[in-house]
């Protein structure tokens, strides 16, 4: 009787996991682009900072807006420290036409803009 017990709880147990929806986001990689363009705002929007790249991260994942990366240079999603540090990077790649491998989710956005999570200069 305890048996049965047993394997109707964890029966219950693996059915109320299963219903749970995946609520991960996706995340993508671009292995090759050109930072193309760099912007800088004011205020909040684009989450102050911002890089376009000359491969649209729309083709790799369907949520972000085109064209362009956030690095959340306002701290919202990091630090402003770090976002800061991204922003550096893409400058120095445009400055000097480097190519860039840039990582970014939709788990965190800014107006639509996916935020880049790693931005390695080759």
């Amino acid at each position: 009787m305890r048996v049965k017990t047993i394997a109707k709880t964890v029966a219950a147990a693996i059915l109320m996991v299963a219903a749970i929806p995946d609520l991960r986001a996706d995340a993508a990689t671009i292995q090759e682009a050109q930072i193309v363009r760099v912007m800088l705002h004011s205020g909040d929007t684009y989450g102050g900072c911002m890089a376009a790249l000359s491969v649209d991260p729309n083709t790799l994942l369907a949520t972000c807006a085109s064209n362009w990366v956030t690095f959340s240079c306002t701290g919202d999603h990091t630090d402003t420290v770090r976002g800061y540090r991204l922003l550096d990077q893409a400058q120095l790649a445009l400055a000097m036409n480097k190519r860039v491998l840039v990582t970014f989710s939709d788990t965190k956005t800014h107006n639509g803009y996916c935020m880049a999570t790693r931005l390695d200069v080759y």
